[in-house]
């Protein structure tokens, strides 16, 4: 009898967190929609190069949207399971956009690239000891 109370209140729990799963991913949909929209306004802009890094960083926001939907599709095509992969890709992107960003101060620069070094070696390190899985 504790059992199956516990089942339900497990389904619940779930079925709320899909629903805000869902809510999420419409709110990232959103701002990516807005931010392709700020991109496309971009195009209008006669003198492009005294304008790249803020090209550069609207580019780099639409592709950490782009990972985040990508991140809730996972979420619900896996059964709730989130690869740890697509959480290194999104701290590599968003620390290049900081590096093209804040790129005045040789100090944070460094730090910046070491950190990009260490979520790559991380990467290689779980690739290389995860389980093999079969399809």
């Amino acid at each position: 009898m504790k059992h199956e109370w516990h089942q339900k209140v497990a389904g619940y729990f779930e079925y709320v967190l899909n629903i805000m799963m869902i809510l999420i991913g419409i709110v990232i949909f959103g701002f990516l929609i807005r931010e392709i929209w700020n991109l496309a306004q971009m195009l209008s802009i006669k003198d492009i190069s005294g304008h790249f890094t803020e090209l550069a960083e609207q580019i780099l926001i639409v592709f950490l949207f782009f990972e985040f939907l990508g991140l809730g599709r996972e979420y619900f095509v896996k059964d709730a399971h989130i690869s740890t992969d697509n959480f290194l890709y999104i701290g590599v992107t968003a620390i290049v956009r900081a590096m093209l960003v804040y790129h005045d101060e040789t100090y944070k620069t460094l730090m910046l690239a070491a950190s990009i070094f260490l979520l790559i070696s991380a990467q290689a390190i779980y690739r290389y000891f995860r389980p093999k899985q079969k399809y």
